[in-house]
């Protein structure tokens, strides 16, 4: 049973000229169905294993793919569709190339400095930005505020910039060749391994989480109360895990769910 069968249908003029098409309500709430979906007796848990698709786990609960549609009705972060639905291993390594290419730049702004260092309101997107020492080149395609970073592709003329060996040792000035803005760097990351947030334990050693770091050079601190950070790369997999873990109908209500979400929808 496909998931838009079970919605009531109207009379569209799509083109505005008095020809009338039936279409799919989708715009239909499912709010009414609010009291059944709290009975915590309906559900168990199941982990999405790798690669597996709705059809799929539908397939092997009831013996049917026709009830894949159920698993986004009854988890609310699956309310956003299959693009938020868990990613095989090999689609995370995909997402991660694509979405997360090139290096990162942090920077290290300073309250003594006057924030010297500080890139906000600084470079232009699309620009090449050179560093000073090693000639290394690229174009810049993103401006992490908060964090600090300036996010670098198709990086030439390594090795620092292009094989991320920035650190506070052979730090160089950087220049923007449009905007002629500059800064000194801090550190340079694969893009996928940058810090994507930063945090620190507290006394009942519970993660607390910082937007930015406010002195960066903590990361080397001592004792052990210092700022961390969660990766990029952690942080998808991180979300992946969570996601892969949903409540599913118990197989022997299942029926029963189906008939009921029909019969409120069609209301």
């Amino acid at each position: 049973m496909s998931f838009f069968k079970q919605f009531p249908t109207l009379n569209y003029d799509l083109n505005k000229d008095g020809s009338i098409t039936k279409i799919v309500n989708i715009f239909r709430s499912v709010r009414p169905v609010q009291t059944f979906i709290d009975d915590p007796s309906l559900y168990r848990l199941y982990e999405i294993k790798n690669g597996e698709r709705p059809d799929i786990v539908s397939q092997r609960l009831y013996g049917t793919p026709e009830y894949y549609w159920t698993f986004f009705v009854v988890n609310q972060f699956l309310h956003d569709g299959y693009k938020v639905w868990p990613m095989s291993q090999e689609a995370i390594n995909k997402f991660l190339d694509k979405e997360y290419n090139g290096y990162a730049i942090v920077t290290n702004p300073r309250v003594e400095d006057g924030l010297s260092n500080s890139i906000a309101g600084k470079f232009r997107l699309g620009e090449t930005i050179v560093g000073g020492n090693s000639g290394a080149s690229g174009k810049l395609t993103k401006k992490i505020i908060d964090l600090n970073q300036l996010v670098i592709q198709d990086v030439t003329n390594g090795p620092y910039l292009g094989d991320g060996q920035f650190n506070n040792n052979n730090a160089e000035i950087i220049v923007g060749q449009t905007s002629t803005d500059s800064v000194a760097t801090f550190n340079v990351y694969p893009y996928r391994e940058a810090p994507h947030h930063y945090y620190i334990l507290d006394e009942e050693g519970n993660e607390r989480e910082y937007a930015s770091r406010l002195f960066i050079d903590d990361i080397h601190a001592e004792p052990t109360n210092v700022i961390k950070y969660v990766s990029n790369q952690e942080y998808v997999y991180s979300q992946n895990d969570e996601r892969s873990k949903i409540r599913v109908i118990n197989p022997k209500q299942i029926g029963q769910f189906v008939e009921k979400f029909k019969r409120l929808i069609n209301e």
